[in-house]
Order: structure tokens, then C-alpha cells, then sequence
């Protein structure tokens, strides 16, 4: 990591080993700063911020009250604007929550903010000639298997997730829309789609080296689409969940600390009631994702679907079964843990669907 800053602000790279001397305030920085990155990054940009408001902000100005997406979508969105706007007022403002728990200046907090687009990594990093952006979770996950060599547990639960989270929405779409050429022949859908594109390539238009709104008018318009509503069902749940979930490491101040005095190991006593605060601000809870009923949302057609499609109601029914396998596999995962030889040797819960909420709580 980075060394003490020098009187001209210069920094430089410094490599602590276990057992060296400064080995556990090494460790204990690390783990304070990488709190620090996913938190103001990947949660508060990524998942609120960013993906969670562009689309609900998309299916409210250009999807009609009755629309059929924009009912689907409900239980993604549930309470969203409420929650970003309380996530905006209390944890990006300038003198507000965020910046006191962080220990940033306004104008560090900016820098932060204006950096956090180019930290990400959740496939629209991926520059065109690898294939990118991906907004396909699986997709990714397979690049990053063959490109990189990053094979993990992780990513392909995530992948699976994916897969059931996608199949509903090809079944739903399947029964509003007789062919894809339908889908693409919605003017609000196609509105909303475009908005969300636009507003994406409009955050990271030299990082993505390719439009995603560009996609939308070739032979892969249908796949954007379906891969945008997907993405967003995905981040807001089971990303956010990933990356949100951390109130198991802030509760003691001596594990990680949001803000800590040089040399010490251990954060302050404000530190630690920022930190609990913080915790309490972001507990409100929200439906599950398995077991929540919504029905009400997707009511039985008078008439019998088409031949190979499926009612609103049966896509959901299959979407809950779907997700109850997986939670199943996750459990028996989980349960061999003490059984398989590191690095797998450890259990993983946050993409078990029985501990994801359906949408992304402040």
C-alpha cells in the first residue's frame, strides 16, 4: 500500500509481510480502506446512486402508469425514490452524514464521487475489442474465467442467479409480446431502455469505448434490452447485498474503522458512534426476495396464454421455484464448507436468494 504522506504530498509504495514490524496496522488499514472503497464506490455510487436511479427515474418519466414493465419492475423499485433521496440528503451532501463518517473534506468527497465510475468493475469496464461492456452477469463471469483467470464461488452463484433472474424476464416479456420484434416496437419501453442507455454511456463514455445505446438500434436490441432489465433486477438485489451487507465488520471499531489517527490500530470513539449511527440510518428493512408475495402484481390472464408462454402469475410461481433451488444449493454448499480444501473452504450467504431483498434499502 501507500506510505505515509511526505511534507510535499508525494506517497510511496511500501510492501509490509507477516511478521514484519507493522504488520497488524497493515492489515488493519487494509481492511478499513477497502470498507471505505466498496461502501462509497460500489454501494452508494453503484448500486443507489447509479443503477437503482437511473432506471426508476427511466420507468417513471417514460413508462404510463399501467404499463406492464413499469408493474414488473415494482418490487425492484419498491421504495427507491424514497431511498435515494434519503441516501442523497444524509450521505452525499456536503456536512452531512456521509462525509463526517468518512473523515472527507467536501471537496475529497467529490474527488471520490468523480473517481467512482472508473473503480467500478462489474462488466461495463470491458472495452470493445474484449468483447465489452457486458451487461449480461453470465457473460461476464465467463470472461472473467477465460480472460483473467478469476474463477471463484462468488462468480458463479452470481451467474446462476443471473440465469433464473433472466428467464423471468423472458417469460414475462414473452406474454405481453407475442415476437421480439413487439418488444422492440413499444415506443415506452423503448423510451425507457434508451433513457437508461444514454444516461450510462453518458457516465463512462470514454471507459466503455463502445455505445450501449448504439446496441439498440442493431440485431442485438432484444438481448439489450432483456440484459438491461436483468442487470438492474440483479444489482439492486443480490450486488447490493454484496456490497451493502456490512454491518458485521463496522460494529467494532478495532476490526474496521471508517477513520483512524496514523500508527493507531483502532478507530475513535467518534469513529465508533459514526459508525453505529450509520448502521442505524441503513437498517430499514424490505420484502424479501424469496417468499414475498407480489401476485398481486401479476394477475391471472382471463384468457390462456399463447402455446409456449406462460401467465404473469406462472412466471412468477416459476421465478420463486427457481430461486428456492438455488437457495437450496447454496445451503448445501455451505453445509460441505468445512469440507473442501482452501481456498473454498469458507461458506458464502449473499447470493443465497433467502437472504436478498428485493430492492435496494438505504
Amino acid at each position: 500500500g501507500l506510505g505515509p504522506a511526505t511534507d510535499d504530498g508525494t506517497q510511496d509504495l511500501t510492501t509490509t509481510r507477516p511478521g514484519e514490524p507493522g504488520w497488524d496496522e497493515a492489515k488493519f488499514r487494509f481492511r478499513s480502506s477497502v470498507l471505505t472503497l466498496v461502501t462509497l464506490v460500489d454501494h452508494l455510487y453503484g448500486s443507489h446512486l447509479q443503477t437503482s436511479n437511473i432506471v426508476v427515474m427511466a420507468a417513471r418519466e417514460q413508462l404510463s402508469p399501467e404499463h406492464p414493465i413499469r408493474r414488473f419492475l415494482l418490487p425492484f423499485s419498491y421504495q427507491a425514490i424514497a431511498v435515494n433521496h434519503a441516501a442523497h440528503h444524509n450521505l452525499v451532501s456536503p456536512q452531512s452524514l456521509g462525509p463526517r463518517v468518512f473523515a472527507f473534506t467536501d471537496h475529497g468527497l467529490r474527488m471520490a464521487f468523480a473517481a467512482a465510475p472508473k473503480l467500478m468493475m462489474s462488466g461495463h469496464e470491458v472495452g470493445a475489442a474484449e468483447g465489452g461492456p457486458f451487461l449480461n452477469r453470465t457473460r461476464y463471469v465467463e470472461y472473467l474465467k477465460e480472460a483473467k483467470g478469476i474463477d471463484t464461488e462468488f462468480h458463479r452463484q452470481s451467474a446462476k442467479l443471473f440465469a433464473v433472474m433472466r428467464q423471468f424476464v423472458q417469460d414475462y416479456l414473452a406474454y405481453y409480446y407475442k415476437t421480439q420484434a413487439e418488444v422492440l416496437q413499444d415506443p415506452e419501453l423503448m423510451a425507457m431502455v434508451r433513457q437508461v442507455a444514454h444516461q450510462l454511456d453518458y457516465i463512462e463514455p470514454v471507459r466503455t469505448k463502445v455505445s450501449i445505446a448504439t446496441s439498440l438500434a442493431g440485431d442485438q436490441a432484444y438481448t439489450t434490452v432483456m440484459d438491461l432489465l436483468t442487470d438492474f433486477i440483479f444489482t439492486v438485489t443480490a450486488m447490493h447485498e454484496q456490497v451493502g451487507a456490512i454491518e458485521a465488520y463496522v460494529q467494532d471499531v478495532s476490526f474496521c474503522a471508517t477513520r483512524w489517527v496514523p500508527g493507531k490500530l483502532v478507530g475513535t470513539k467518534q469513529s465508533a458512534s459514526a459508525q453505529a449511527l450509520l448502521m442505524s440510518f441503513t437498517s430499514s428493512p424490505m420484502p424479501k426476495l424469496l417468499g414475498a408475495d407480489w401476485s398481486h402484481l401479476f394477475p391471472n390472464a382471463g384468457a390462456s396464454p399463447p402455446p409456449g408462454t406462460k401467465s404473469p402469475k406462472q412466471s412468477l410461481d416459476d421465478f420463486q421455484l427457481g430461486l428456492r433451488r438455488l437457495s437450496e444449493e447454496a445451503d448445501a454448499y455451505n453445509a460441505a464448507a468445512s469440507f473442501r480444501p482452501f481456498p473454498e473452504c469458507f461458506p458464502l450467504y449473499v447470493m443465497n436468494p433467502k437472504v436478498l431483498e428485493t430492492a435496494a434499502s438505504v
